[in-house]
């Protein structure tokens, strides 16, 4: 695992912890996105199935994370 240090100046982790959670949240819409596309079934790029617990648990931690962004309860997508 990397020092926090390194995860900052390398633009992954931000000095502010909203900031750095609105970009773990970015990444949950963009994963929702993706699997609407990809389909139910099939794989990412990385071999994971598109499954309903894989979508459900994404959504869920979308939600944790919707204090910190600015997202439309509906869709998700």
């Amino acid at each position: 695992m990397k020092p926090r240090q390194q995860l900052i100046d390398e633009g992954i982790l931000n000095e502010s912890k909203i900031t750095s959670r609105h970009s773990i949240a970015i990444f949950y819409q963009k994963q929702l996105k993706k699997f609407a596309d990809i389909g139910m079934g099939n794989q990412t790029e990385h071999g994971i199935t598109v499954t309903p617990d894989l979508i459900k648990i994404t959504r869920d931690r979308l939600k944790q994370l919707r204090p910190f962004i600015r997202t439309p309860e509906k869709g998700d997508e």
